[in-house]
């Protein structure tokens, strides 16, 4: 595919962009993947749908005719106000450059299920909202009505929109960076939500484990989305070594019929793997508990068998 002719990508991208058309609500959705590398035949490529944006993005060296290629059917198929690029290669620092339009876009509005949310192309790897989480939001959503939301690593707080739309009394998101507590208030004024309502945390998700357990402070449902790595000033966090401790700190938390939803999203962590460490959760909480739900990316995020055998993204619902 590398060095395929114009009408190859031309018609790989229709492909795609028809496969999307077909389960996409467009009038309530316009942010989604449109093509998901070799699941959409187009390898170490994604692209992704931000409303009239487009983001390129390059995981392996591509020619430079062959990426005028790809922007051309872009162009031809879509007609976007934009076209953003990012060369993410392994051990190389993220490059961002325009393709096409007046300039980078910064600071726009996308919408998710009639949802609004604040996006930047200029965030290295993050744009403010992870487009394959779409359908789990919505799974949050339909559970939240009259609990109170714990949200640990909550980058810009979307489970907690979600969760607030669907009628939970109380969110508390909680995220070691400032600015992605910052961007999450951004999100619920944007969709007019009072943010003296909400508690913002910017701490250690460790650290305030710890502090609800020692207060005897218990919530309804618990969403634990870490990253793949994170460092703070007391823990150095690895979600391969601990997540059985991280779901087993959760659950202590938890009150009693309540739901604990985890996330992660490494590729190397299969779900054989996966569940062999659900399986060590019983050494860290003297809770019982039981996995109710299993899912992973949207439908926007194909694989193809070969590549890839099986999704990466593993979310699971346990309740105690």
């Amino acid at each position: 595919m590398h060095n395929a002719d114009p009408e190859s990508f031309r018609k790989t991208i229709s492909k795609a962009w028809l496969l999307r058309s077909k389960y996409i609500n467009h009038t309530v959705t316009n942010a989604y993947r449109l093509v998901n590398s070799y699941g959409d035949g187009l390898p170490e490529v994604t692209i992704d749908i931000y409303n009239k944006n487009l983001l390129v993005q390059y995981f392996k060296s591509y020619e430079k005719h062959s990426k005028d290629r790809i922007c051309n059917a872009l162009n031809d198929i879509l007609a976007p106000e934009s076209i953003t690029e990012k060369i993410r290669l392994k051990g190389e620092d993220i490059k961002t450059h325009l393709v096409s339009g007046k300039e980078i876009p910064r600071d726009f509005v996308v919408t998710e299920n009639g949802i609004k949310f604040n996006i930047s192309f200029l965030e290295g790897g993050g744009t403010g909202l992870f487009l394959d989480q779409r359908d789990n939001r919505k799974k949050i959503q339909a559970l939240a009505n009259n609990e109170e939301i714990l949200n640990c690593f909550c980058y810009t707080s979307s489970f907690s929109i979600y969760a607030k739309i669907g009628g939970a009394t109380r969110t508390t998101n909680i995220d070691l960076s400032r600015k992605a507590i910052e961007w999450s208030k951004k999100n619920f004024l944007l969709n007019q939500l009072d943010v003296n309502d909400h508690e913002f945390i910017v701490g250690d998700v460790w650290d305030w484990l710890r502090r609800f357990q020692k207060k005897g402070r218990t919530f309804g449902v618990i969403i634990i989305d870490p990253p793949s790595f994170s460092t703070s000033k007391t823990t150095v966090f690895t979600v391969e070594k601990d997540i059985p401790r991280l779901i087993g700190a959760g659950l202590n938390i938890l009150r009693e019929d309540g739901l604990l939803a985890f996330s992660t999203n490494i590729a190397k962590i299969n779900f054989s793997k996966f569940f062999q460490l659900l399986s060590r959760v019983k050494d860290f909480t003297q809770k019982t508990h039981k996995l109710i739900d299993v899912s992973s990316q949207g439908l926007d995020y194909p694989t193809d068998g070969v590549h890839a055998m099986e999704p990466y993204l593993k979310f699971v619902m346990l309740s105690c």
